[in-house]
């Protein structure tokens, strides 16, 4: 599947708090969750993350790329549904992030090095995962899209001039 992706740094579609899905929701969109998973695996798209939002779907599902290392090829994927952050660590990390829905762009980003978080998985089950380092960064990127939030609003203080930046 070919999605269109939303972009752009004052799009609406960007800019709002999606609303968690309902169980009784789940088979409407079960081959959407699905064609996200496809989408970030396909070597061609070269992404480890996407949220619901920035396919046109107000929900709270992201779709993430568990990996140890940006390098790892062992890495697992998975969507998740309805996800909390939990706990974070007070040890933070600043590494370099990109966005689809931001287009060619890249700054460092500020992020707990460490967190708890509650999701549903496809069959309505409550799972719980402490992820440390890059998973634990692009959850918390993918989370933050579910609540308007994009990555330019979280940029360390040098790259300030970048959220002035037209997109």
């Amino acid at each position: 599947m070919k999605f269109n992706i939303e972009t752009g740094k004052s799009n609406p579609k960007l800019r709002h708090i999606s609303a968690p899905v309902e169980k009784a929701e789940m088979k409407k969109f079960a081959m959407l969750w699905e064609e996200m998973i496809k989408y970030i695996k396909d070597p061609e798209n070269n992404w480890v993350w996407l949220a619901a939002p920035q396919v046109w779907i107000e929900k709270r599902v992201i779709c993430v790329s568990l990996m140890k290392t940006y390098d790892d090829k062992s890495f697992k994927t998975v969507y998740m549904i309805n996800p909390e952050i939990l706990s974070h660590s007070e040890e933070i990390e600043i590494d370099n992030e990109g966005c689809l829905s931001v287009p060619k762009k890249f700054w460092d980003v500020a992020r707990a090095k460490d967190i708890k978080v509650k999701y549903l998985d496809g069959k309505w089950k409550e799972i719980t995962l402490l992820l440390s380092g890059i998973s634990a960064r692009i959850v918390q990127h993918e989370v933050d899209h579910l609540d308007w939030i994009l990555f330019i609003d979280k940029i360390v203080e040098a790259e300030e001039e970048a959220k002035n930046h037209v997109f």
